[in-house]
């Protein structure tokens, strides 16, 4: 039984690193710039860190809790890497457009950026907001025992 726990819990980390290597490749692709190999480096180590994290968990439902807690945090940091992007791509449109144009090139991928930033910023911060809240469910949740010790003393100085 230990060994599929294990390897439920280490493709419950690959998934999930998949899925937050997804969630971080706009701000890789814009630190990155024409660097493929770092790019594809950073992408890795996350869905190793990932990987590891889950793998790490002493029960498949809080591997579950830690992917979706890295996943909620990689989609939540969604509209920081649609800007990085957008930003980079206004710069290399203004750069390459034609003599006398550069205002329009300017105005014209400006108003995309921000477009692309606004829909990655609606998006990521509901469904990072989701996946923040069912990962601190799974990680957290379960059952807990509260012991109240309540001390009651009477005239006499005696505690029943």
């Amino acid at each position: 039984m230990s060994v599929v726990a294990f390897a439920f819990r280490l493709i419950v980390g690959i998934v999930f690193g998949i899925l937050s290597a997804v969630m971080l490749s706009p701000a890789a692709a814009a630190l990155a710039g024409n660097a493929r190999q770092t790019t594809a480096i950073a992408l890795v180590a996350s869905v190793f860190a990932c990987g590891l994290l889950c793998v790490a968990a002493p029960t498949a439902r809080r591997a579950l809790g830690r992917g979706f807690l890295v996943l909620g945090a990689c989609t939540f940091a969604l509209p920081l890497s649609a800007f990085l992007l957008s930003g980079r791509a206004v710069t290399e449109i203004v750069a390459n457009s034609e003599p006398g144009t550069e205002i329009w090139a300017a105005v014209g991928a400006g108003a995309g950026g921000a477009l692309v930033t606004g829909m990655a910023t609606f998006m990521g911060f509901i469904v990072g907001t989701l996946l923040l809240l069912v990962g601190l469910v799974l990680a957290l949740g379960g059952r807990r025992e509260v012991i109240i010790i309540e001390r009651v003393s009477s005239d006499r100085g005696q505690i029943r």
